[in-house]
């Protein structure tokens, strides 16, 4: 009986490695049981946990010191040597995980620290501080920001000006004073001077490999678009602390932001643009030609790339809220719309399961929630890895009687 393992992160509590071997472990001692583990994630929180999963011994941990929000602190960063790639997590440089709830605030917050790393990392790139690298991959998700990347285009040479022609800081309670963007010179720019020469695509130890010559690549968490009906901005804004009346002012001041950008022809008016991370990862491809790959790609030519699917009986998957937006590109609903017609069953392990969501799920999803398991949502909270245990108990029962 072949089970795939494979959940993403919980988000705040539990990474995907974490969780892939606490459920594990409980199938272990069973010589019936064939596991095969494959912790997903979405470029959102645990992406360098995963990235160290399936990389093995070709992975090498640098830190660097981080200041966000008045918060100090050092965050990882991973390079793969041989495929000359660096890693970047952009939860673990400004992630809700990073923040108590009193400092949530994406009006007065902004994505500069993570603009600062990458220049950090750029500047370190032709010295002996790091390894040498040719790509930079970073995984958008999991933010405690909606500034649209203005923050890190502006630690990385972006200029914002008011009408008076005095520089504006680039947090959204400010976009509405911006009258002017002013791009760096090609001289000047931290990109084009680091990497002035061609990139080699075809390096079989590189993990992230694509037609696009973009240095920089994201990993995007959702494909919901930044504005509009049902945009990212409503629909994660309440999650990272802002409420109804603040994310009406961060929509029109990124409103006003993109028709500055339309002037500038650096966007079409009717273009999309991908709202992951708060518009991180659209920010760093209108200013600085970043690629952005999705959670989708990501996982079904990276992480499952070797793997025969069709074999696998049993799936256990999960993630901490599972709702409707699971199914807007994050990873456990690609992971079940692949899977659900090859499966004989799949496992749903979650903390809560919206139940607008439950009627969408196929006919052969079973659903395990932590919050049936204790009294209320702080509890489960407090408890996950033993609920966790409970679960992979009760499936373990089930798979036993259907032997």
């Amino acid at each position: 009986m072949k089970i795939l393992i494979a959940p993403n992160s919980f988000k705040e509590s539990l990474s995907s490695v974490q969780i892939s071997k606490i459920l594990s472990e409980e199938f272990a001692e069973e010589n019936n049981f064939q596991l095969i583990e494959l912790p997903l994630s979405d470029g959102g929180d645990g992406f360098l946990e995963v990235i160290k999963f399936i990389s093995g011994n070709e992975i090498f941990e640098q830190k660097f010191s981080i200041e966000f929000a008045d918060e100090k602190f050092n965050a990882p960063v991973l390079f793969n040597k041989s495929g000359k790639e660096v890693f970047i997590e952009s939860a673990e440089i400004i992630g809700l995980k990073k923040l108590p709830k009193q400092k949530r605030n994406p009006l007065r917050l902004n994505t500069f620290p993570l603009g600062r790393l990458i220049q950090d990392l750029l500047k370190s790139k032709n010295s002996d501080s790091a390894p040498f690298f040719e790509k930079m991959i970073i995984g958008v998700g999991g933010t405690s920001t909606i500034d649209f990347g203005l923050g890190a285009a502006n630690a990385l040479g972006v200029k914002f000006l008011d009408s008076y022609g005095k520089e504006v800081e680039p947090i959204p309670a400010n976009f509405s004073l911006i009258s002017e963007i002013i791009l760096p010179s090609s001289s000047n720019h931290p990109i084009k001077q680091s990497f002035n020469h061609s990139i080699k695509q075809s390096n079989n130890h590189s993990i992230i490999q694509s037609s696009n010559h973009s240095i920089l690549k994201c990993v995007a968490d959702v494909q919901t678009p930044l504005l509009g009906d049902n945009s990212a901005v409503d629909l994660y804004g309440l999650q990272k602390g802002a409420n109804k009346n603040e994310l009406y002012l961060i929509k029109k001041g990124i409103e006003h932001i993109v028709e500055l950008i339309i002037k500038k022809n650096l966007i079409s008016g009717s273009e999309y643009i991908n709202g992951a991370g708060g518009g991180l990862a659209s920010g760093l491809k209108i200013f600085f030609d970043a690629e952005i790959i999705s959670a989708k790609d990501f996982i079904f030519e990276k992480i499952l790339v070797d793997k025969e699917l069709s074999e696998i009986d049993f799936l256990i998957t999960g993630e901490g809220r599972f709702d409707i937006q699971s199914f807007e590109g994050k990873a456990t609903g690609e992971l079940i719309k692949k899977l659900s017609d090859k499966v004989k069953r799949i496992f749903l392990v979650c903390g809560r399961i919206e139940n607008d969501v439950k009627n969408l799920l196929p006919g052969n999803v079973q659903c395990f929630q932590l919050i049936d398991l204790f009294k209320d949502e702080k509890e489960s909270l407090l408890k996950t890895e033993s609920g966790l245990k409970i679960m992979a108990k009760q499936i373990k029962s089930y798979l036993k009687n259907v032997m």
